[in-house]
C-alpha cells in the first residue's frame, strides 16, 4: 500500500511531496543515548546532558536503515510507471544494493544489480556468498560485475543502460 506524505508548514504550498509506498516499519523510535558508558567521557561534565539518536537501523527490510525511506518514493514511482524491473548499481558489498533487492523481493520487482569488484578480481569470478551479497542472492536479485577499472571508464549510467537495452 501507499500513503500520502504531509507537507510541514514551513515548506511552501505550491511544491508536491510525492507519494510513497509502505516499506518501513515506522515509525523508529528516538532512544537515549547513554555517553557515560564511552571511556572518554567523564560524566561529570555532561551537566545533565542528554543525547538521543534517531534509530532508522530498526527500518525493517533487512536491516536497511534509511536506505529504505528513499526506496519507498523511487520504487513506487516506478511501479506508478509500469516498470516491472529495477537496475542499479554499487560497490559488492553495498547495502543500497541489499536494500533495494529486499524491497524488489518485497514487492515482486525483478532486481539487477551491477556490482564494482576489484579490477584484480576480474568480472568474469563469481565474486561469492558473503555478507551483502549472499543477501542480494537469497532476495533472487540478478548479479552483474563490474570491475572498477571499467566503471571508471564508462561511468554508471552508461553500464546501466547498457544493461537496460540488454533485458
Amino acid at each position: 500500500s501507499s500513503r500520502e506524505l504531509t507537507c510541514p508548514a514551513w515548506l511552501p504550498a505550491s511544491v508536491k511531496i510525492p507519494a510513497a509506498i509502505n516499506l518501513a516499519q515506522l515509525p523508529t523510535p528516538v532512544m537515549p543515548w547513554n555517553l557515560c558508558t564511552l571511556p572518554f567521557v567523564d560524566a561529570d561534565e555532561l551537566d545533565g546532558l542528554t543525547i538521543r539518536i534517531k534509530r532508522d537501523d530498526l527500518s525493517g527490510l533487512l536491516l536497511s536503515g534509511n536506505k529504505v525511506r528513499k526506496l519507498e518514493f523511487l520504487l513506487k514511482e516506478a511501479i506508478d510507471a509500469g516498470c516491472d524491473t529495477v537496475i542499479t548499481i554499487g560497490g559488492v558489498q553495498s547495502n543500497h544494493c541489499r536494500a533495494t533487492a529486499a524491497a524488489c523481493q518485497l514487492l515482486g520487482l525483478d532486481c539487477h544489480l551491477i556490482l564494482r569488484v576489484p579490477d584484480e578480481q576480474g568480472s568474469a569470478k563469481d565474486p561469492g556468498l558473503s555478507g551483502n551479497l549472499l543477501l542480494d542472492r537469497l532476495c533472487n536479485a540478478h548479479i552483474h560485475t563490474v570491475t572498477l577499472g571499467r566503471y571508471s571508464d564508462e561511468g554508471q549510467f552508461k553500464l546501466v543502460n547498457c544493461l537496460a537495452e540488454r533485458l
